[in-house]
């Protein structure tokens, strides 16, 4: 016998009759995911958190590829024409910003939110807002190399014009990049 709160109850009813299947059939189904993940050492909010980050990059029409690939590709590509390159990255930014800012009131939550997905493993990625119309950006990546470092910061660059804003301060060097922008009174 098992005991469940009435409205989730009550929710599994509806998602029975939604998958055209039994009550009895859609708790068991529920229970052998939620074992199968505890048996795979993984949490299950965890779990679903992770997916749903998953399917909210895909809906920014972001895409997941082999980290070291990237920078290796990148680098190449910024050996062979640097100026091209980081005009396209930040002509990206742009883009971006344009996007982010229609799907927010400013946009940054949604950018901080984005860049959260694209720099899932080993990067860290971090806006801080200071005064109010200071913002400095950080990303720190140990695989980055120079030229992913360039262009990955023209893309910042490009969001935040976008967003209103120009750049005080940059401090970049391979793996590092800091920036800092200001609103213009």
């Amino acid at each position: 016998m098992l005991a469940a709160d009435e409205r989730i109850a009550n929710r599994i009813v509806d998602m029975a009759k939604r998958r055209e299947s039994t009550v009895y059939q859609t708790v068991n189904d529920i229970l052998e995911q939620a074992l199968r993940v505890e048996e795979m050492g993984l949490n299950l909010d965890e779990v679903v958190s992770e997916r749903g980050m998953i399917e909210k990059a895909r809906k920014m029409g972001l895409t997941f590829t082999m980290e070291n690939l990237l920078y290796d590709v990148v680098e190449l590509a910024y050996d062979n024409s640097k100026d091209k390159l980081s005009e396209m990255w930040r002509e990206v930014g742009s883009w971006y910003g344009k996007f982010f800012s229609n799907k927010a009131n400013d946009g940054m939550g949604y950018f901080e939110e984005a860049m959260t997905l694209l720099t899932l493993g080993n990067p860290v990625f971090n806006i801080e807002r200071g005064k109010k119309d200071v913002v400095t950006v950080s990303c720190v990546g140990e695989g980055f190399t120079p030229g992913f470092t360039s262009v990955l910061s023209l893309f910042i660059e490009g969001v935040f014009e976008t967003f209103g804003m120009t750049l005080d301060d940059k401090e970049n060097s391979k793996g590092i990049i800091r920036l800092r922008f200001k609103t213009p009174r």
